[in-house]
């Protein structure tokens, strides 16, 4: 991959296509890169050549009338390789923000540094590629429409692929750094674990209220949530508002939890979210870049351990000796149990909820948790979501901020199904923590049964909030669902 990249960097050319002269002047640059640099330093890299072309002589690697003609070649380099000179300029840019924190410009253009990175080109490939084939195949809906991907590893926190565009060769601006869009239900994880971390108040069978209302906000303006298609859908679980993104309960929920709470969950996931606490924000008024996004969702895909995103691995001087090392960074933000059962949501939200086309393409024996996005009238659409081994985050919209006709599910979730059928990751397992069990509850109440009742299922739940067995089948249960078993027998 080095040669490849001076190949590019000092030739404009891939390596395959180098004559003997450029190749003896890479060579001859190995063992001091930035002493041997042939925009800065002609003569000596010059020299330098022509030695590697002698020590082929002596070889009789070449023939003499090749190496004669080979020292008589000029040095061919380009005038200046810049970014745009990089297969990947939104993933070298990401380098250089990266090194800025710790050196100065002087030092990156001077010194020579040896920069390792967590960067993986076949991973980089196959998103390339599920980003371009599958606008291709959405057709006319994807004209005027932009792309940002982020793909790390969701256990060390290294970014293995980053895509600034749609077109992945493109060094401008760059959609995953720099992009601040409303995130829309991508919030929503955040909303249920902050419920979630009080077990005595809240499980994944707590009854929700999935219907209109209105308040007023802090600024005096009437907020009133409706969900998508304008439908209500009444007396829900907290893990179905989750799994199939109900605005209404959810708006509830998080007022219930209220604003400022819910906006420290999203801090202490790893986002940074500078928006005033209003009621809006609930379901996601407020922006974040893609790269926040990724830390947001690392941290829940790695059980409640925050691991700062990080593309640099190490640096070493040009001769080199280790210069700095990023090592690897650990810290606890949340009771694992709490996000234990915020991960149970979003997997029935993969496999029944907003999710579940993602497995048109993939297999169904592949587990995996993510979660939809889509904001008003559909100007962004966001997915982001996790295997065991890759966790991945795709916004797709407009520079401008238009209209689009893609949701979170019919855009961003097809760019990320695509990838991981790519990819090939692993199944998403989770070890069940010492304080969550599992107890058998009725589907229609969510209330405690036997476990030989037909409607019996079992659910995770943090140990004590668990419900006490009942006493047999048929527990009441709400309303809605008792009209549903009776028109079930009638038909």
């Amino acid at each position: 991959p080095g040669f490849g990249r001076g190949s590019q960097y000092f030739f404009g050319q891939p390596l395959a296509e180098l004559k003997l002269p450029q190749v003896a002047l890479l060579v001859g640059m190995v063992k001091g890169p930035t002493y041997y640099n042939p925009r800065r330093n002609p003569e000596r890299a010059l020299e330098r050549r022509n030695l590697v072309l002698d020590l082929l002589a002596e070889q009789q690697a070449v023939s003499a009338e090749d190496i004669a003609k080979a020292k008589q070649a000029p040095l061919g380099v380009t005038q200046r390789g810049s970014m745009a000179d990089s297969s990947y300029p939104a993933f070298l840019d990401l380098v250089k923000r990266q090194l800025r924190e710790d050196y100065r410009d002087e030092d990156l253009t001077e010194e020579g540094l040896r920069v390792f990175t967590s960067f993986d080109p076949v991973i980089q490939l196959k998103a390339e590629q599920a980003m371009s084939e599958t606008l291709k195949r959405l057709g006319k809906s994807t004209e005027g429409v932009e792309g940002a991907m982020i793909v790390t590893n969701p256990e060390t926190g290294e970014i293995q692929a980053l895509l600034g565009s749609r077109q992945p060769g493109f060094a401008g601006f760059n959609r995953a750094l720099d992009a601040s869009r409303p995130i829309g239900s991508l919030i929503k994880p955040a909303i249920y674990l902050a419920a979630l971390e009080k077990p005595s108040q809240y499980t994944l069978t707590s009854l929700l209220e999935d219907e209109p209302f209105s308040v007023k906000g802090a600024d005096g303006q009437i907020w009133k949530p409706q969900n998508y298609g304008r439908q209500a859908y009444g007396t829900v679980y907290l893990y179905q508002a989750l799994a199939n993104s109900y605005n209404l309960s959810t708006a509830r929920l998080g007022l219930d939890l209220g604003v400022p709470n819910v906006l420290k969950t999203l801090v202490r996931l790893g986002a940074s979210p500078q928006w005033p606490a209003y009621p809006s924000m609930l379901l996601g008024a407020g922006g974040l870049r893609p790269i926040e996004v990724a830390d947001m969702y690392q941290t829940l895909a790695n059980g409640g351990f925050n691991t700062p995103l990080r593309g640099i691995r190490s640096v070493l001087t040009a001769d080199g000796e280790p210069l700095k090392r990023y090592p690897f960074q650990i810290q606890q933000r949340f009771d694992p149990g709490a996000i234990y059962l915020t991960q149970y949501a979003m997997q029935r939200a993969m496999r029944e909820g907003t999710g579940r086309s993602a497995y048109n393409r993939l297999p169904q024996s592949l587990n995996l948790a993510g979660k939809t996005g889509t904001t008003n009238d559909s100007r962004d659409s966001w997915f982001a979501g996790f295997s065991q081994d890759l966790l991945a985050v795709v916004w797709l919209g407009r520079d401008d901020n238009g209209k689009t006709s893609l949701t979170g599910a019919t855009g961003a979730l097809q760019v990320w199904s695509d990838f991981m059928r790519r990819a090939d990751p692993l199944p998403l397992q989770m070890p069940v923590p010492d304080n969550v069990t599992y107890a058998w509850v009725d589907a229609r109440s969510g209330l405690g049964t036997d476990e030989r009742c037909p409607d019996a299922v079992q659910m995770p739940y943090i140990r004590g909030s668990e419900p006490a067995p009942g006493p047999g089948c048929g527990i009441q249960a709400p309303a809605e669902s008792v009209m549903d078993w009776v028109r079930g027998w009638l038909e």
